[in-house]
C-alpha cells in the first residue's frame, strides 16, 4: 500500500504495519526534502525498513518514497479529474495529443529509471480529493497504455505494490538497511511539520482518556456479561455503526477522531467540535454500561455517576477538579476499576473534589479506614468552570445567576492511595466526619488537613521531600533549583519555567545567516516561530511559590501568570514527581511588549507557542530520547538526524529540532549514569534545544494560517467562536478574542 497525505513516519510504523499487520510493503507519498533529495541522486528511494531495535530483521519492510513527478509526492504529473483533460488520439481533431503524452510519458519513465534500482518502477496514482470520476480516469489510462506499448521503449500495465514488489524481490538486488525514522518531516527550508504535534491538545487528551475509558469498559462488558439489550441506551447519533456491543459506538468515534486530520488537530475549528461531540455523546452510552456492569459484579442496585467532562461548560469534569456527584454531600462511595494486569499497577493515587475539611475514608473490602488528606481548592483551579461561561447577549443582572451555576461548589480535594487488584476493581467510601454516619465508625482514622504557606522572596532556600526525592526551592527567584534523588544521592540543578515563542506570520527567522526568509506561516500543521526568543507569559515577574504539606504529598503551587501556572507535587515514598500544568486562557495582545502602532491601534496580536521547560545540570551533549508511539525510544542529535539522512541543513533551529512525544521525552549522562525523563499524559512536541534542557509545546494559539488546507487560524477559544460568519473556503474575521 502508500500513503498519500502522511505528515511524518515512526520507527513503530515499519514493525507495527509489517510483523504486526502482515504488510509486505509500504511507500508514502511526502518524505524529508533534504532527505529526498539526497536518495534521488543515488538510486536510493527504496530500502528495507528495520524499525525496531527489538525485533531487529523479523519486523522488516520493503519501503519507499514515491517518485511521483520527480520531486516526490503521492500521484504522478497525469490527471484526468477535469472532464476536459484527455487522451485525444483522432488526428483530425483540433486537441490531438496521443503523440505529445505518449513522448512525455516516455521521458519521464526513462527519468525515473535513472533515479530507480532494478527495471520496474511504480507509477502510484493516488491523492486527496482526487480520482473520483473512475470512469473518466480508467478510459483514458486505458488509451493512454495502450499506444505508450504501441511505441515500444517502456512497457506501461495495471499493477498493484504487491506485483511491484514481487519484481523487486527477483531482481536480486542488495538494498540498503534502514533504522531510522522520518520526524521531523520538512518539505522546504522552514516548512517543518512539527506543529501538528501539540495542535488542539484538548481533542488529543480527549481521545487518549477515551480509549482508556473503552479500553476498560470492553473489560467490564466481557467479565460483567452486561449486553447492548441489557444497556439499551442508544447513542443519539451512533455513526459510524461498527457492531452491536454497548461499547461499538464510542469505539466508532474515537476511530473517526484518528483520523490524520482529526487527532492531529489539522482540522477547521467547527469539525473539531464535532468530534469532540460524538465522542461525549458516545461516552454516555457506555457510562450506563459500565455502571451496570460494575453493579452486576457487585450485587448492588444503587447508582453510579462518572464524572467524564462530557458535561456542558465543564460543570462536570474532573481534569479541572468538578464533580457534582461527591459536592455539597457527606457521604459517597468510590468504585474503582484497575484495567491493567500487573500486581503493581493497583497502587494508585485517587483525588476526589469534595465540600468540606473533614472526612473519613474506608475501604470497604477490609473494612479499615484509609490514610487520606484533604487539601483546599486553589483560586486558579476554582475559576476554570467560569471560562465556559459565554457572555455574549447576557444581561447584566442575570450574570450572578450564570455565575452561580457554573462555579465549583467543592473546596476540597480528598486525596487518598487505592491498592487495587490486577484487572479489578475496590469499593471504597468516604464520609463527613461530622456525619452520622461517621459517628458509628470505629477507631476512624480521619483525612489529615495540610498547611499551607506562600514564600517570600525574604525566605531562605526551602527544602520539600517525599522520602525518594529532594527539591529545593528559592524564593528569591520564585524558581526550582535542585532535585536530589536520596537514594542514589545523586543531584542536578532543576528549573521547571513557562514561556513562549511568537509564530512568525511569513518573514525572516531571527538568527538565520543564510535563506532566512519565507512567506511560510505558523499553522495547525507547521511550527514556524520567528525567532529563537522564549518570552515570558506576561509581564515580567517574580513566580510567587506556596507550599501546601501534609503527610500523603507535598506540592509546590507556581504561579508565572494569570494564564500559566503549574503544581509540582511529590507523593510520600513515590519513585516519580508529578507536574500538573494550567495553560491559559492564552491571551492574542501583548500589551506588555512594545509593538507597532498607528494611533491608539497596536500591532500587538502576536500567535503564541506556550512551552514547558524542564532546567538541569545534565550533561546531554546534544542527545536526547522521545518515543515512537510509546512502544521504543528512539535517540536525537540536536540539529541531526538519523545516519540514513545525507548531512543536514537545518533552517528553523527550533522547529526543526522538535519531535513527536506520545508519552516520554528524556536525557542522559552515559558517564555519570544520570537520567532526567518527563512522562505525558498527552501527545506533545518537544526537543532539547540546549544541554540538559527539555522543553514540551504544552499549548498554541495562533493568529495565521499555514495554508495547508485547513483555511482557517488555529485560534481556539472557550466558546469556538474564532471564526464566525466565515463562508466554506474562505478566511473568516479571525482573530477575535472571547465572545
Amino acid at each position: 500500500t502508500w500513503q498519500i497525505d502522511p505528515f511524518g513516519h515512526s520507527n513503530t510504523e515499519a514493525w507495527l504495519l509489517g510483523a504486526e499487520s502482515g504488510f509486505e510493503s509500504l511507500f508514502w507519498g511526502r518524505t524529508d526534502y533534504q532527505d529526498f533529495a539526497a536518495r534521488k541522486n543515488k538510486s536510493r528511494l527504496e530500502w528495507i525498513w528495520e524499525g525496531s531495535q527489538s525485533l531487529g530483521q523479523s519486523a522488516a519492510l520493503f519501503a519507499g518514497e514515491l517518485y511521483g513527478g520527480g520531486g516526490g509526492g503521492y500521484g504522478t504529473w497525469i490527471g484526468y479529474d477535469d472532464p476536459s483533460n484527455q487522451v485525444q488520439d483522432d488526428p483530425r481533431r483540433h486537441d490531438y495529443n496521443v503523440d505529445q503524452l505518449v513522448d512525455q510519458f516516455v521521458q519521464d519513465a526513462l527519468s525515473q529509471a535513472a533515479h530507480t534500482q532494478s527495471d520496474h518502477q511504480m507509477w502510484a496514482c493516488g491523492s486527496d480529493f482526487q480520482y473520483q470520476n473512475a470512469d473518466h480516469w480508467y478510459h483514458n489510462l486505458d488509451k493512454l497504455i495502450h499506444y505508450v506499448n504501441q511505441n515500444g521503449t517502456v512497457n506501461a500495465f495495471y499493477s498493484t505494490p504487491t506485483l511491484y514488489v514481487d519484481q523487486k524481490k527477483k531482481s536480486n538486488m542488495k538494498w540498503e538497511q534502514r533504522y531510522d525514522d522520518i520526524f521531523p518531516l520538512a518539505d522546504d527550508a522552514h516548512n517543518y511539520w512539527s506543529g501538528y504535534f501539540t495542535s488542539r491538545p484538548a481533542l488529543k487528551r480527549q481521545v487518549r482518556t477515551a480509549s482508556n475509558f473503552l479500553n476498560a469498559a470492553r473489560q467490564l462488558e466481557v467479565v460483567s456479561g452486561v449486553t447492548a439489550k441489557d444497556v439499551d441506551t442508544p447513542t443519539v447519533r451512533p455513526s459510524p455503526q461498527v457492531g452491536t456491543s454497548w461499547t461499538d459506538s464510542l469505539e466508532g468515534t474515537i476511530g473517526v477522531a484518528t483520523h490524520h486530520d482529526g487527532m492531529s488537530g489539522t482540522e477547521r475549528q467547527d469539525v473539531a467540535d464535532d468530534y469532540a461531540q460524538r465522542i461525549s455523546e458516545s461516552h454516555g452510552e457506555v457510562e450506563v454500561g459500565v455502571a451496570m456492569s460494575l453493579q452486576k459484579l457487585m450485587g448492588t442496585d444503587a447508582r453510579f455517576d462518572h464524572c467524564n467532562c462530557n458535561s456542558e461548560g465543564g460543570q462536570n469534569c474532573l481534569n479541572i477538579t468538578v464533580c457534582s456527584t461527591t459536592t455539597g454531600v457527606d457521604q459517597f462511595s468510590v468504585a474503582a476499576w484497575n484495567p491493567l494486569g500487573q500486581a503493581e499497577s493497583g497502587n494508585q493515587i485517587l483525588r476526589i473534589p469534595v465540600t468540606g475539611e473533614s472526612w473519613i475514608v474506608k475501604d470497604e473490602a477490609t473494612g479499615k479506614t484509609v490514610q487520606a488528606q484533604v487539601s483546599a481548592i486553589d483560586k486558579r483551579t476554582l475559576e476554570l468552570p467560569l471560562l465556559y461561561i459565554n457572555h455574549f447577549g447576557v444581561k447584566k443582572e442575570d450574570l450572578p445567576k450564570i455565575i452561580d451555576a457554573y462555579s465549583n461548589k467543592a473546596t476540597h480535594v480528598l486525596t487518598f492511595a487505592a491498592e487495587m487488584p490486577p484487572m479489578g476493581y475496590k469499593l471504597f467510601s468516604a464520609t463527613a466526619s461530622t456525619s452520622a454516619v461517621a459517628a458509628k465508625l470505629l477507631a476512624p482514622i480521619k483525612a489529615t488537613k495540610t498547611t499551607s504557606r506562600r514564600l517570600s522572596a525574604r525566605d531562605s532556600p526551602t527544602t520539600v521531600s517525599n522520602g525518594v526525592y529532594e527539591v529545593t526551592v528559592d524564593p528569591s527567584t520564585g524558581l526550582l533549583t535542585k532535585l536530589k534523588n536520596l537514594k542514589s544521592n545523586l543531584e542536578t540543578d532543576f528549573e521547571i519555567t513557562w514561556g513562549w515563542y511568537n509564530s512568525s506570520d511569513g518573514g525572516c527567522t531571527t538568527g538565520i545567516k543564510t535563506d532566512a526568509c519565507s512567506t511560510q506561516k505558523s499553522g495547525a500543521y507547521i511550527f514556524r516561530p520567528n525567532s529563537s526568543t522564549v518570552f515570558f507569559p506576561g509581564p515580567k515577574r517574580t513566580p510567587t511559590v506556596d507550599i501546601v504539606k501534609g503527610p500523603l504529598f507535598t506540592e509546590i503551587y507556581q504561579t508565572f501568570s494569570d494564564w500559566a501556572t503549574h503544581v509540582v507535587r511529590l507523593y510520600e515514598g513515590s519513585e516519580y514527581i508529578e507536574v500538573e500544568w494550567t495553560a491559559g486562557p492564552i491571551p492574542i495582545d501583548t500589551p506588555w511588549l512594545p509593538a507597532s502602532s498607528i494611533g491608539d491601534t497596536r500591532f500587538d496580536n502576536w500567535g503564541k507557542e506556550v512551552i514547558l521547560k524542564y532546567k538541569t545540570s545534565v550533561d546531554s551533549k546534544g542527545a536526547f530520547y522521545t518515543d515512537a508511539n510509546g512502544r521504543e525510544m528512539v535517540k536525537r542529535q540536536y540539529n541531526q538526524r538519523g545516519p540514513s539522512y545525507p548531512p543536514l541543513v537545518v533552517h528553523e533551529p527550533v522547529a526543526g529540532n522538535y519531535y513527536p512525544v506520545n508519552s516520554m521525552i528524556s536525557l542522559q549522562d552515559d558517564t555519570e549514569k544520570v537520567q532526567l525523563a518527563v512522562i505525558t499524559d498527552v501527545s506533545v512536541g518537544g526537543a532539547s534545544l540546549a544541554d540538559g534542557e527539555l522543553e514540551l509545546k504544552v499549548h498554541r494559539r495562533i493568529q495565521g494560517d499555514d495554508n495547508l488546507g485547513v483555511q482557517e487560524p488555529l485560534n481556539e477559544t472557550m466558546c469556538g467562536c474564532n471564526d464566525r460568519g466565515a463562508a466554506p473556503g474562505k478566511m473568516g474575521a479571525h482573530g477575535h478574542e472571547g465572545d
